[in-house]
């Protein structure tokens, strides 16, 4: 758990961007709070020209009444809306720039934090961020100013009036206070079953037809049944706390008002108080009051947002890549392994391999599975780092640099499983290229045998799920070979990109491939099938370290 100290400066930068329309906010709200106390004077003085206490103009104090109300909705409506566009805008900028964040951090192959967790950190405790930064913190400013003004008009009315209030009330919140650290704790516990809630049901939409055929719909509600009993459990007991933190406020408020009441009604006794001033005392000390009871709403609110700080800054913690520029060959690239070692969790997958993809060559990599064959391919492309060793990419003409994310510019890569997002075939194509024409995708995708998508009733524009659902799995990996392809680089990475394709679009797919590539790019394939061995210059194949 990070320190207070080092959320609040977190919390301070986070809010840079936000500091302009906070400012606006809280000079809005000092207006409101200056109409507002208008509005209490003249109504004392209203009462007491109704009262014949006062000698001044009826219709000047009705005007001024007027003016003061109408200032106070104008400037009720614009806090409120520049509140709101700020925290919006916060959200966007925070989710963008947190999210860019995480997309750059380093991979390493084992995630420190589950896509579900990192999910909930950038919508959940985003919100929650934005929401004290933009709310509560010009809020608690607007009501320590209310405080201290109408505290001011109070003392100048009755002083003894005032201290015995705050008195009261600033006992009552002492007394809250107590619980205040139980229910960060608390948020803390809630926050983390949030998350585990939001993962599993994640993981199972995802893998729904696994579910279905293997693990069982009762087994996965029931997983979701205990950790909703967690966090029932852990809400019920915040709410307790809650519950008794807010009875010690509305005690001090309710008690406050009565004293103020009985105060007035004993002056008006004893000829010390008029009517007016009675008017006042009851107006001014729900304006001492509610100042006192937001921000003990405001204190909690910062607790629970301290817990999603915290949570944020763990996120930019995560270690990020740093480029210094892009490192492109023109022709294609090799890859050179001189005695690298990689693990993980200290169990090694590569031991001292070594090896030279030269370039313009078709290599395929063969072997049983867990024998580093992804892993390969993840160093070359500089998403890992060896443990021993050295990885680089070099020219024609021998000049290197080690594989990093300078040296990933130069790749065409084709994952194992379905890489497809949701959206169109043809938004999907574009990730790889932005800039291309519709001429270049048509080619790229009959090079990659996808011809289909031409007889597809949208065509380019049909729709495909998240992972490609809609697609069978030859055509999902035949669109992903075709979207690698139009992507700028020298070298193409297949990691069993024909695994789920039959024979003969298998050997359709591996010539044009050939035709296209051969001796233009260099190229490693990954496939357990024979087919890819017919048109490689190479087989590389690894085995167990045990053997």
């Amino acid at each position: 758990m990070k320190d207070l100290k080092t959320c609040v400066k977190g919390l301070w930068r986070m809010s840079g961007p936000s500091r302009g329309l906070i400012l606006l906010t809280v000079l809005t709200g000092v207006v409101r709070i200056g109409a507002s106390l208008t509005f209490v004077w003249v109504c004392k003085r209203l009462v007491d020209i109704a009262t014949g206490m006062s000698g001044a103009s009826l219709a000047g104090a009705i005007g001024i009444l007027v003016a003061a109300l109408l200032t106070q909705i104008a400037c009720g409506i614009a806090y409120s809306y520049i509140m709101k566009l700020n925290v919006v805008k916060s959200q966007n900028r925070l989710r963008r720039s947190f999210f860019s964040h995480v997309l750059n951090s380093r991979w390493n192959g084992r995630e420190e934090f589950r896509t579900g967790d990192t999910i909930n950190r950038l919508e959940e405790d985003i919100r929650v961020l934005s929401e004290l930064i933009c709310e509560s913190v010009p809020g608690a400013m607007v009501t320590v100013l209310q405080l201290l003004a109408a505290s001011c008009y109070l003392l100048f009315l009755e002083p003894s009036l005032l201290w015995l209030v705050l008195v009261m009330m600033f006992v009552m919140v002492a007394c809250s206070k107590l619980y205040f650290r139980k229910i960060r704790s608390l948020t803390s516990q809630i926050r983390a079953e949030d998350s585990n809630v939001q993962q599993l049901i994640q993981e199972n939409l995802q893998n729904r037809v696994l579910v279905l055929t293997l693990f069982g719909v009762g087994n996965v509600l029931s997983r979701l049944s205990g950790i909703q009993d967690r966090l029932e459990e852990k809400t019920v007991e915040r709410l307790d706390c809650n519950a008794v933190a807010r009875g010690f406020m509305n005690l001090g408020f309710t008690g406050g008002y009565a004293i103020a009441f009985l105060w007035g009604v004993m002056g008006i006794l004893h000829g010390t108080v008029t009517f007016g001033m009675m008017t006042s005392f009851l107006q001014l000390v729900g304006q001492v009051q509610r100042p006192v009871a937001d921000l003990s709403v405001y204190v909690p609110a910062f607790i629970k947002s301290i817990t999603s700080v915290e949570r944020l800054l763990e996120l930019e913690d995560l270690e990020v890549e740093v480029a210094k520029g892009d490192f492109l060959v023109e022709d294609a690239p090799g890859i050179r392994f001189e005695n690298v070692t990689f693990a993980y969790s200290g169990i090694n997958v590569l031991e001292g391999f070594s090896h030279d993809f030269k370039p313009g060559s078709l290599t395929v990599l063969a072997g049983p599975t867990g024998v580093g064959k992804s892993t390969l391919t993840r160093l070359s492309l500089g998403l890992l780092k060896p443990a021993a060793g050295t990885v680089s990419l070099y020219s024609r003409t021998g000049e290197s640099h080690a594989a990093d994310v300078d040296t990933r510019c130069n790749f065409m890569y084709v994952p194992q499983g379905d890489s497809l997002l949701s959206g169109t075939i043809r938004e999907n194509m574009l990730l790889a290229n932005p800039d291309a024409t519709e001429a270049e995708i048509e080619d790229a995708l009959r090079a990659s045998a996808a011809e289909f998508v031409f007889s597809l009733e949208n065509g380019l524009d049909s729709l495909c799920g998240e992972r490609g659902t809609g697609l069978s799995q030859g055509q999902i990996q035949r669109i992903s070979v075709a979207r690698a392809l139009l992507h700028k680089g020298g070298v193409l990475i297949l990691d069993e990109a024909t695994s789920a394709l039959d024979m003969e679009t298998e050997e359709r797919l591996l010539d044009s491939l050939k035709d296209r590539c051969k001796g233009e790019k260099t190229i490693i394939f990954i496939s357990h099938r024979p087919a890819a061995s017919r048109i490689a210059d190479e087989v590389v194949t690894l085995q167990p370290l045990n053997c």
